[in-house]
């Protein structure tokens, strides 16, 4: 059953890979409705993998990077060829405009040789180890792009139910379906989400 829904969530990405490459062809030939509608599917999630990754930043830090990248994205659009999601097309540029922020900010960042060892040993007592802060960041930023991937309907629902603590009932009058059809669509939601994050996650832990 397993092998039967993994081979079913392939066809669909590969599917939903060609219906994102025709709609950044869309955007490209100045068609409006498709930049709206490559808005909805991808800004917040893209914000939400910026603000994780720039974790401890102002807002209107993670702002600023946000619209660059965006500004970027929409650049580079005709060099988007449907080799790899949408989302993590996005995300790559995203890395790109962090680091880039990042050296920016390097000359106010605190240089940790500077700090006397004694307190660098109570910054370790304190809290987590420095490599067990890297996983959990990665982690959830593995999370947020999964996330990204999936379809609106998936995401929307998996936020609301899991996310925000939203009832079945409320989930279903947010995607305008029935009782039942919500509890299919969180169904395969969760399916696709772990399946889809369980490639991800191999890299991490």
């Amino acid at each position: 059953m397993t092998a039967v829904i993994q081979n079913w969530e392939t066809q669909r990405m590969t599917s939903e890979t060609a219906d994102e490459l025709a709609l950044a062809r869309c955007v490209t030939s100045g068609d409006e409705d498709a930049l709206n509608a490559l808005y909805e599917r991808y800004a917040d999630p893209l914000f939400a993998f910026i603000y994780h990754r720039l974790e401890g930043a102002r807002p209107e830090e993670t702002e600023e990077v946000w619209q660059d990248t965006l500004s970027a994205g929409l650049r580079s659009l005709p060099t988007y060829r449907g080799q790899s999601r949408f989302f993590t097309w996005l995300c790559s540029i995203a890395r790109h405009k962090i680091a880039d922020h990042c050296r920016r900010q390097s000359r106010t960042t605190l240089n940790l040789s500077l700090v006397p060892p004694e307190d660098l040993i109570n910054l370790m007592d304190n809290g987590p180890l420095p490599d067990e802060i890297v996983r959990q960041q990665a982690t959830c930023l593995r999370v947020v792009e999964v996330l990204g991937q999936l379809p609106l309907d998936y995401r929307t629902a998996l936020v609301a139910r899991y996310a925000d603590g939203q009832s079945v009932d409320n989930v279903a009058q947010l995607l305008g379906k029935s009782y039942k059809a919500t509890e299919s669509v969180l169904s395969r939601a969760r399916e696709a989400f772990r399946l889809a994050l369980a490639g991800q996650l191999e890299v991490v832990l």
